[in-house]
């Protein structure tokens, strides 16, 4: 069930804007958080960083006093601010103001800054199931390919179109170099073989409204993971259906955990909601229901 503040009950609020998010500058998100401010009385705290841990540090430093937070950022900083916020009464908001904002898409948040405002400032939440990816809490997780491509845009000095279409073209020779691995769900073996990528998640969406994991449902208490195994011209394919919103040949398997391993030597690479974990040989990704709490138009 949704929740609605009770009328006349006043509960802290504030809006953390990270002006480093790829879209934070844009006169759309400047008009949606002084509408949102407007309209919660919000206190407004401002940062510019696109490294994880500096935004965490930043944010927790700021956050105890309030019992409603409001990103402003992109996928990555609304992440840092569940695991900041793990295990708190507090609701969770967002403004999209990355490049990505995978999550305005199952948050069915609108681009127009009148109506954002308007459904953040409704405050009706619902508890969100989330991905632990070895302990780091995220709505979607992406092993492989697609980590190596959020990897370089983080590295790159260039933002929005222009960042990620650098980082895709840099990492397209890394197509014709599939890893050899293992995938069990639940103790089962439902994958061994190539891997191109590997998603698992609890939303179907990824970053530009790109439907990647369909099926993904943030209140199942279940994950969803896909295998796509490449190679070149089917990866190809796949990222063609996943633009025109078409259900992918890669099969959907539902489990509490999965566990992806490399049998081939050398590493994976992982990001979780468009940042990089990290790289290893053997990786665990375990479901957390209920982990948060997030303002939406349910």
């Amino acid at each position: 069930m949704s929740r609605e503040q009770p009328s006349g009950e006043r509960r802290p609020v504030a809006i953390f804007l990270n002006r480093a998010a790829g879209s934070a500058g844009s006169s759309r998100v400047r008009r949606a958080v002084e509408l949102t401010r407007s309209a919660l009385d919000a206190d407004l705290h401002i940062t510019a960083t696109r490294d994880p841990a500096a935004f965490a540090d930043w944010l927790r430093a700021r956050v105890a006093p309030y019992r409603t937070v409001i990103v402003a950022g992109g996928d990555g900083s609304l992440s840092v601010a569940y695991n900041v916020l793990a295990g708190s009464d507090v609701d969770l908001g967002y403004l999209p103001a990355g490049f990505g904002n995978a999550t305005a898409h199952l948050l069915h948040l609108p681009r127009r800054p009148e109506g954002l405002a308007r459904i953040v400032a409704a405050g009706q939440t619902r508890p969100v199931d989330l991905v632990s990816v070895d302990g780091r809490l995220a709505l979607f997780a992406g092993a492989g390919w697609d980590a190596l491509v959020a990897g370089r845009f983080a590295a790159t000095p260039a933002t929005g179109v222009i960042g990620w279409s650098t980082s895709i073209a840099r990492s397209v020779p890394d197509l014709w170099r599939r890893a050899q691995v293992e995938v069990l769900a639940d103790g089962e073996l439902v994958h061994e073989g190539p891997m191109q990528l590997l998603v698992v998640s609890t939303t179907p969406w990824f970053g530009r409204g790109l439907l990647v994991n369909p099926g993904a449902h943030p209140r199942a208490g279940r994950l969803m993971l896909r295998v796509y195994a490449g190679g070149a011209p089917r990866f190809a394919l796949d990222a063609a259906r996943w633009l025109t919103r078409s259900q992918p040949v890669a099969q959907g398997v539902q489990a509490q955990s999965v566990v992806l391993r490399r049998v081939d030597g050398g590493s994976i690479p992982v990001q979780a909601d468009g940042d990089v974990v990290g790289e290893g040989t053997e990786w665990r990704f375990e479901i957390r229901p209920a982990a948060t709490r997030l303002i939406g138009r349910w």
